[in-house]
């Protein structure tokens, strides 16, 4: 009996998964990396992840967040992050970004590199990118 209930559930998900119309914001391909933070120089006022955000978004269209964004805290002084959901086959953007709270240890707002990059994903692929927070020159 749970072996048919949890196949049910399974193709119910796998149905809900590869359905959608066209022109949708949603997707079937996702961004993943890590966001390395400085081992120095980055005021600690709470978790430095939850104050970083990464966006995807079209190339046409920067500023205008596609997927669902998700940031959190991982080993060795690295956030984690994952945007699901984004669009494939179309030039997508992905830059990293610190929310106006999170500070230098001399007041400045960090800087994050890379710089925002073009990506463009296949159906149901995953693309890495990787970025690092530094504060100072």
């Amino acid at each position: 009996m749970y072996r048919i209930a949890v196949a049910a559930l399974m193709l119910a998900a796998t149905g809900c998964a590869t359905t959608g119309g066209g022109g949708s914001r949603e997707g079937n391909a996702n961004v993943a990396g890590v966001i390395k933070l400085p081992e120095t120089g980055l005021a600690q006022a709470g978790n430095p992840c939850d104050q970083l955000r990464v966006v995807v978004a079209h190339a046409s269209t920067p500023t205008d967040a596609l997927g669902h964004g998700m940031v959190k805290s991982s080993r060795g002084n690295r956030c984690s992050f994952t945007v699901s959901g984004i669009p494939s086959n179309t030039a997508l953007q992905i830059s990293a970004a610190a929310e106006s709270g999170l500070k230098c240890d001399n007041g400045s707002a960090p800087s994050i590199s890379p710089e925002p990059s073009e990506l463009k994903l296949q159906n149901y692929a995953t693309g890495t990118r990787d970025f690092t927070v530094s504060c100072g020159s």
